[in-house]
Parts: structure tokens; sequence; C-alpha cells
């Protein structure tokens, strides 16, 4: 099985929309007052960045690119992986698209058919985000499922793979709605939301995300290492090997030591961090996302039956 970077954009975009929505449901819950400028950042991005990734998955698949018609065939067996996630991002477009839709002003023209949906969607609008909050669990769990159920390939035959996209997916989510929130934060003032202190709040929750995400990836590369000489040469290639250097810059560096770094320094003062901060450790942890699924696709090694 031969996957490159168009994998790695799909897997990095379906986890990152699905977490922003799982952001935005929760915010809701928690206080849909105080974090609303969240909550509409996660359901206008939700299912855009889904759509944008499936492109990439198409592209990545040879008969996707010469022979569409035969995509069909992928609904078409409920053992496979690949599979269950085209059942689960199917419902999960257009039912993120349309609660995003809810959220915007404009793309609403006055024909009576739409303000009849619009008025439909508003009405059904808490069941739907009870529906798309677990298919956005499922699609954020499945994104590592579909690597970790690949035999042949060490470094994603764990179980642990998927556990660490599911909390990485929802780190990048998370990421995705405050840096939305913060460049659209000019608009939202309207609504009396002061998002300096919501982003505090904000930023310890996401500062122990991250460090869960170390302790996955850690255990991750500490057991594929110790289980066979294929692994352990996956492992090389990421720690000492060809992809060192985008390992430790790019996950290690931007993914978790400067964000933290910014974090601790606004939890220590006590003090809110000013807008380029959180701009410049929410787009660090969106980078160190996507390093670590071109990583985990990059350095895989597959076992060589002699």
């Amino acid at each position: 099985m031969a996957w490159g970077f168009p994998i790695a954009m799909y897997l990095f975009l379906a986890g990152m929309g699905a977490g922003a929505f799982i952001t935005a449901v929760a915010a809701e819950i928690y206080n849909k007052v105080a974090y609303r400028p969240l909550i509409r950042a996660g359901l206008i991005l939700s299912g855009i960045l889904v759509g944008l990734g499936m492109p990439f998955l198409i592209a990545d698949l040879g008969a996707g690119r010469t022979q569409p018609w035969r995509l069909i065939w992928l609904i078409s067996n409920p053992t496979s992986p690949m599979t269950w996630g085209v059942w689960v991002l199917t419902p999960f477009i257009p039912l993120g698209l349309v609660l995003g839709w809810l959220e915007v002003d404009f793309l609403n023209p006055p024909w009576r058919v739409v303000r009849w949906f619009r008025a439909w969607a508003l009405r059904w609008r808490t069941r739907l985000l009870q529906v798309g909050a677990l298919l956005a669990i499922a699609i954020s769990i499945y994104t590592g499922l579909l690597l970790g159920v690949v035999h042949g390939v060490p470094l994603w035959n764990t179980s642990i793979l998927p556990m660490l996209f599911f909390v990485s997916a929802l780190s990048t989510g998370l990421a995705a709605c405050v840096v939305l929130s913060q460049v659209t934060a000019v608009k939202m003032e309207h609504d009396g939301v002061h998002l300096a202190k919501s982003y505090f709040y904000l930023n310890q929750i996401h500062s122990a995300l991250i460090v869960i995400e170390t302790v996955f990836i850690f255990c991750w590369l500490f057991i594929v290492a110790n289980g066979s000489v294929t692994a352990a040469l996956s492992v090389d290639l990421l720690l000492t090997g060809q992809y060192s250097l985008y390992f430790w810059i790019g996950i290690v560096f931007f993914g978790v030591v400067d964000p933290l770094i910014i974090y601790i320094y606004e939890i220590v003062l006590h003090r809110p961090l000013k807008p380029y901060w959180v701009l410049i450790s929410d787009s660090s942890v969106i980078l160190g996302g996507l390093v670590l699924r071109y990583l985990v696709i990059a350095a895989a090694v597959p076992i060589v039956l002699t």
C-alpha cells in the first residue's frame, strides 16, 4: 500500500474538521453565550474542512481519477474501514454545511424554499448538533483506525494510533476555531463577548490536550520501536533519520513546545494573551497536526515477505 501526501492531507482535514465540530458542541453545552464566537467558527469550519479533504482522498485513488464511477464500491464492503469512513463522512459533510450556513447572514436569498428550509433547520438545530457530534467523534477516531488495521505496516498497526489521532483532531480543531474566531473578532464584538478572557480558559484546556497528545506520541513510538526490526526502522526514520528534522521541528517544536511555552506563560502571569500570540500558538498547533499526519504516512516501512 503506497499512500502519500494527499492521504495525509485527507486525514488532517477530516480530523481537524471533526475536532472543530466537537469543539463547537462542547462550547455550546458549557456556555453558549461566552463561547458564541467559538461555536460559530466551529460550525462554519467543520463541513468545509471535511469536504475539502475528500478531493485529496479521491486524487490518491487511481480509480477516483480515471474511473470515478467505481467509487460507488467504497460503500459496498462493510468489513472495510474505508467503507466505514464513507458511511460517516457522507452524512456529516452536508449536515456540517447546513449548520455552518445557519451561522452566516449571507448566502440567504429571499426564496420561499430557502426560508422554509432555514426555519426547519433552526427548529431541529439541537438534534442536528447531537447527530453531528456522534459523527464527528466517529470521524476523528476513524482517521487513525483507517491506518491502524493495516497489518503490513508496523508503524500503523497499533491500537494507540486511533486515540492519538482523536486527541490531535480535538487539538487542531480547537486551534482552527480559535484562529477563525480571533480573525473575525472585530465583527463578533457586538455579541458582548470578551474573547481574551474566554481564550484564557480555553488555553488551559488546550495545554492539557497537548500534554496528553505528547504522552500518546511517546507511547506510540516506544511500543512500535520495541515491536520488530521493521517497526524500529520507521521510528529511526522519525527520530534520527530522513524525517528527523520534520519530526523535531514540525511536531516537537511547532506542535508541542511552542504552544505550550505560550500557554504556560499566560497561565503563570494569569493574564490573557495578546491576539497575535493567540494566532501564533494555535497556528503552530495546526502546523504540528499536519506534520504529524504526513510523517505517519511517510515514515511507514512495510513488512517485506521473503
